[in-house]
Order: structure tokens, then sequence, then C-alpha cells
């Protein structure tokens, strides 16, 4: 299966748990966890740094662009 988007970095999924949590899960089900009150900036550049490219987000809610 080919996991990267057409500028070549792999994709990965965001998701918002209830309790305000969050797992970013990459290719071959790597996975991220961030705790509840991470930034979405903060996110996204934890996975540029990695070399990923958040493509899907499921976000439960979102405030002042606090996950959480």
């Amino acid at each position: 299966m080919d996991y990267r988007l057409l500028n070549g970095k792999p994709r990965a999924t965001l998701i918002q748990r209830f309790d305000g949590s969050v797992v970013l899960i990459g290719p071959k089900t790597r996975r991220l966890e961030f705790e509840s009150g991470t930034t979405m900036h903060e996110i996204m550049a934890e996975a540029e740094l990695i070399g990923w490219v958040v493509a899907v987000e499921h976000l439960y809610k979102e405030r002042e662009g606090r996950i959480g």
C-alpha cells in the first residue's frame, strides 16, 4: 500500500479522544500520543519533524487553537 501523498510525505490521521487527549496514527500504525491541551500547531510540528502530513482530522471540539 502506498501511504504517501503527492508531495511524497506519508499521511497521518489525527484522532481526538473524548478526554481531550490526541493520537496521531501514521504509516504502518505507528502512533504518537498527545495529552489534553496540546495545540494543533504543536501536533503539526511534531508530525513535520518525522516527515508526516496530517491528512485526516477527527476532532471532538476545538477552542482557541487548543485541542481538548
